[in-house]
């Protein structure tokens, strides 16, 4: 198997790295493939190369685009406009969505904002976050604005580690996303805890309306420190028809830890999707 690096390479290679300036925020992203699109979105640090181990199983039959979000972008809305305007940008009319952990998060609010540019969802390593989360937020970006920036990325990258115990590439992720840390500086880094205030606070809204309905994938770890049973169980509910695959272990990312299992469930999926 190639190593991390070169596996990292690949991707840079493979992928066009595209810039847009959208609805106030600059945004870079990446494009490559040719057929059906695929929109994968990242988890909360933002970065686009956390898609490198599922690029090479994607871009034999499907256009591939996904991006690091923004550091300015203060919400969930924000980040699915600026989306909707890089499709536009593209001339993207539909794409399969596939989101991890915050981008799960996204993927549902972005399902919402424009249903009709949605063939389908594959949640991996997510949820809702509520009304249990909503003080561990507020005191999340208290601490992000007040603390010392270094100590807060020291903090930052010793979470990474314990979410990552079982990857003997841990510590490339680690220093990929203390890059991303760095570039979002403690304000970026705030405002990505925004994002999930947010939606935290908006949960009773989320679930009054009716979401998106079309084929859905929910995948998670049952080992999953970050991301709990009612957090999952939230989105189930809103997708009451929802193919649901479960890991015994695993983690918080499947890519990261079991990326050949994580690869064949979401290809299979979306090979059932655009074929036949």
């Amino acid at each position: 198997m190639e190593s991390i690096q070169q596996r990292a390479a690949a991707f840079e290679r493979d992928l066009d790295r595209r810039q847009l300036r959208a609805n106030g925020h600059d945004w870079s992203y990446y494009l490559g493939g040719q057929g059906i699109p695929v929109l994968l979105l990242p988890g909360g640090a933002g970065i686009a190369i956390s898609w490198l181990d599922l690029t090479p199983a994607l871009l034999p039959d499907f256009t591939v685009l996904t991006a690091d979000y923004p550091a300015t972008a203060t919400s969930f809305d924000e980040l699915a406009d600026g989306l909707i305007a890089v499709l536009d940008a593209e001339h993207i009319e539909s794409v399969h969505l596939i989101g991890q952990s915050a981008g799960g998060m996204l993927a549902e609010v972005l399902s919402r904002r424009a249903p009709r540019r949605i063939e389908s969802i594959v949640f991996t390593g997510t949820g809702l976050y509520g009304p249990e989360d909503i003080e561990r937020l507020k005191t999340r970006v208290a601490a992000t604005e007040s603390t010392p920036w270094e100590q807060t990325r020291a903090a930052a990258r010793q979470a990474l580690r314990a979410a990552w115990r079982d990857s003997a590439e841990a510590e490339f992720w680690v220093g990929q996303v203390d890059a991303a840390y760095d570039r979002a500086g403690r304000q970026g880094s705030a405002n990505a805890l925004r994002w999930l205030l947010d939606l935290a606070e908006r949960l009773p809204e989320l679930q009054q309306q009716p979401p998106w309905q079309g084929p859905t994938l929910i995948v998670r770890s049952d080992d999953d420190p970050l991301i709990t049973e009612t957090h999952t169980g939230r989105l189930r509910a809103l997708h009451p028809h929802t193919e649901f695959e479960a890991f015994p272990t695993g983690g918080h990312s499947l890519l990261v830890t079991r990326p050949a299992d994580y690869a064949a469930v979401v290809t299979g999926f979306l090979r059932r999707r655009t074929t036949g």
